[in-house]
C-alpha cells in the first residue's frame, strides 16, 4: 500500500508542476532510461548505468499483482565477449535499478524517477549471433543464505493467525512482514510437507483469500478487495474517443487520463464458473453442530451456488470465507489488457477507469505492468481485471 500512495504522490506532483507551467532547462524530446548500481555480495554498489547503455540492446521489467514474483530482464550485445566473461555478473549479485524519464508527458514536465527496486541476478544467458547476453534478475532472495523458496521443510503450526505464521516465516529468512488485511483468521493446523516456505505461505493465503507478493526483503500480504475500493489512478479512453487532452489544463480535483491511440487492446468475460453466491458448511466432528454461513453477489440477481466444505470455528468465520471464496471464482469474470506508450506510474495494485469500451467499460485493478524500454522507444503494457463491487 506505501508503493502506491508513493506512485500517487509523485502523480499529483507531476500534475501540479505542469499546471504551474515550470520550465524545464531546455524544451528537448522526451526520452527515457535506466539507472543501475550493481553489488556484488554485500560490497558497495556501483553505477553501471553508463556502462550498460554503450551495450544495452533492450530491457523488459515485470510488475505483478499476486502470486509472481516481479522480475527484469537485461538484454546486451556483446560482441567482444565482456559480458560473457570479465564483465558477467556473479552469483550472489544485485541490482538496484531505477528509471529516469524526461520531458515524457510535456515540454514542461522535466525529469521524473520511479524507483523500479532491487534484483537479485537469477540467470545468465548466451544466444548468437552475433553474440548476445541476456541479464535476469528477481526481486527475492536467490543467495546462498536464501532458505524462502529453495529450502523443503516438513513441519506443523496449530492454532495460529495468518499474520503470526507469516511473520514466522519472515523472521526465520531475515526478512519484514507487511500486513494490509483488516481480518487475521486463526487456523487449526497447518502442515507443511516437503515443501519450501513460500509454497506454504502461499497455499495459507489463498485459503485465507488474502493475496502475497515477495521482493528481496519483505513479504507483503493484502487484501485485493482494499485495493480495488481505491479511486482510480487514471481514466483511459477509447481510441474512437472524441475528447480532448491536456494535462496542463486539468484543476486539481481532475485525474490524469489517456486516449489509447495506435495500440491495441482487448477484452474478455467469461460465462462458465461464475457464482451467484457461496455458501460454506462444516461439521467439526460428529457431536458438534455444523457451522453454515452464505454470502450472495449483491450484483446478480440469480445464479449457481457455489458449496465450500472447509474448516470454520463459527458463523462468522464462515461467511467470511464464503465472501472470500466467491470473489476468487468471480473476480477473472471480466478481464482484459492493452498496451501504450510507457506509462511508468501504472503498476501493479492501481486501478484505472476505462471509459467507452460499452459493456466492458468500469473500473479495473493492474495485475500485471510489463515496462520494456529499447531502441524503438519505450511501451507499457497492462493486464486487467475488472473490480468487484461490494466484496
Amino acid at each position: 500500500m506505501a508503493l502506491l500512495q508513493k506512485m500517487r504522490a509523485e502523480m499529483e506532483r507531476l500534475k501540479k508542476q505542469a499546471m504551474a507551467g515550470v520550465a524545464a532547462q531546455e524544451h528537448m524530446a522526451r526520452r527515457a532510461w535506466l539507472q543501475v548500481i550493481y553489488s556484488n555480495k554485500g560490497a558497495d554498489g556501483k553505477d553501471i548505468s553508463e556502462t550498460l547503455a554503450e551495450y544495452l540492446l533492450s530491457v523488459s521489467y515485470t510488475d505483478n499483482l499476486s502470486g509472481q514474483v516481479d522480475d527484469i530482464s537485461l538484454t546486451l550485445e556483446d560482441k567482444a565477449g565482456l559480458w560473457q566473461g570479465d564483465w558477467m555478473p556473479t552469483k550472489g549479485a544485485t541490482l538496484d535499478v531505477t528509471l529516469h524519464t524526461y520531458n515524457w508527458y510535456s515540454l514542461y514536465e522535466g525529469e521524473i524517477t520511479v524507483s523500479l527496486g532491487m534484483f537479485d541476478v537469477d540467470e545468465i544467458e548466451l544466444s548468437s549471433a552475433p553474440d548476445v547476453v541476456t541479464i535476469k534478475a528477481v526481486a527475492i532472495t536467490v543467495g546462498d543464505d536464501s532458505t524462502l523458496r529453495s529450502t523443503l521443510h516438513s513441519r506443523t503450526w496449530e492454532n495460529i493467525s495468518v499474520q503470526k505464521l507469516a511473520n514466522d516465516i519472515a523472521q526465520e529468512n531475515e526478512m519484514d512482514l507487511s500486513w494490509y488485511c483488516d481480518d487475521d483468521p486463526i487456523i487449526d493446523k497447518v502442515e507443511q510437507d516437503e515443501e519450501s516456505d513460500l509454497d506454504m505461505l502461499q497455499k495459507v493465503c489463498n485459503d485465507a483469500g488474502f493475496a502475497l507478493k515477495v521482493t528481496t526483503n519483505e513479504i507483503i500480504i493484502f487484501d485485493e478487495a482494499a485495493y480495488e475500493e481505491e479511486d482510480p489512478l487514471i481514466e483511459i479512453y477509447h481510441p474512437d474517443t472524441q475528447k480532448v487532452i491536456d494535462i496542463s489544463d486539468e484543476d486539481d480535483e481532475a485525474k490524469p487520463e489517456r486516449i489509447l491511440q495506435n495500440t491495441g487492446y482487448s477484452f474478455k468475460s467469461k460465462l462458465r464458473d461464475v457464482y451467484w453466491a457461496c455458501h460454506v458448511k462444516y461439521a467439526k466432528d460428529k457431536d458438534k453442530a455444523v457451522i453454515e454461513g452464505t454470502f450472495v453477489d449483491p450484483n446478480k440477481e440469480s445464479g449457481a451456488v457455489l458449496e465450500v466444505n472447509q474448516e470454520v470455528n463459527s458463523q462468522a468465520e464462515a461467511e467470511r470465507l464464503a465472501k472470500k471464496k466467491l470473489r476468487e471464482k468471480n473476480r477473472e469474470e471480466y478481464t482484459g489488457s492493452f498496451n501504450t506508450i510507457g506509462q511508468p506510474f501504472l503498476c501493479a495494485g492501481e486501478t484505472v477507469e476505462m471509459i467507452g469500451f460499452g459493456t466492458f467499460s468500469g473500473k479495473y485493478i493492474i495485475t500485471q505492468a510489463k515496462h520494456d524500454l529499447s531502441s524503438s522507444g519505450f511501451v507499457t503494457s497492462i493486464e486487467i481485471r475488472r473490480c468487484l463491487i461490494g466484496y
